[in-house]
């Protein structure tokens, strides 16, 4: 199992993300190869919610809390 198809199990959940010195925290939409959707939450790096693009290759952390 690689890395996509583990993350695509938490489809629908919160996640949080660290990546390229950026915390990305919001719903995960989508995974497909080498790539996954993340619904974002208004924050610091990002003013309004928005659907963000990360590279997996860029992800140095990711958690996903309980519900």
């Amino acid at each position: 199992m690689n890395f996509e198809e583990r993350l695509s199990a938490f489809i629908g959940r919160v996640i949080e993300v660290v990546y390229s010195n950026q915390f990305i925290q919001g719903r995960l939409l989508r995974v497909a190869n080498e790539v996954f959707v993340v619904q974002a939450e208004s924050s610091n790096y990002i003013p309004e919610p928005r659907e963000v693009l990360i590279f997996t290759e860029n992800v140095s952390f990711i958690r996903i809390p309980p519900r």
